[in-house]
């Protein structure tokens, strides 16, 4: 791999935060509504205590990541994609490292997330990391069919 930096987000990166995450979310028939709060105002996200951030690949965005709190023991992944042309060289896997760690600095016991059975590559990059199945309540967004956490406490 070249030069794959993981930057935090910063509001002059805000068209590439939105175009990479819609360009997924449109591939895959899964944007509604909902997804427009986030990917609209991640200033108001960042304000609450969010981390939003970016994989530069050679100077190019090319991956998006966002972790938000839910409560004091838990954090939930948001919109993780990565720029067609780039999936295959662990920038995926890179991001959720990222996060992961965040968490684990912040003692934070569980990182949960939600996402669609049509996503299959990004299921199993969080398999991987050790994320399970468990049942979906409350979901935040219609298209999703599942909900995985990470214990990591």
């Amino acid at each position: 791999m070249k030069e794959l930096l993981i930057k935090s987000y910063e509001d002059k990166y805000h068209q590439q935060f939105k175009e990479i995450s819609l360009n997924w979310l449109h591939a895959h028939n899964l944007y509604e509504k909902a997804d427009d709060d986030l990917l609209d105002n991640p200033q108001k996200f960042l304000d609450k205590g969010s981390f939003i951030f970016l994989a530069h690949f050679n100077s190019k965005i090319v991956g998006t990541i966002s972790l938000v709190p839910v409560n004091d023991t838990t954090f939930e992944i948001l919109k993780l994609g990565v720029v067609d042309g780039y999936k295959g060289l662990g920038i995926g896997n890179k991001l959720m490292q990222t996060c992961i760690d965040i968490c684990k600095e912040k003692n934070i016991e569980i990182l949960t997330l939600e996402s669609s059975s049509k996503l299959e590559s990004a299921l199993k990059l969080y398999e991987k990391l050790g994320f399970k199945h468990v049942e979906i309540v409350d979901a935040h967004f219609e298209s999703a069919d599942v909900k995985m956490e990470l214990k990591l406490k």
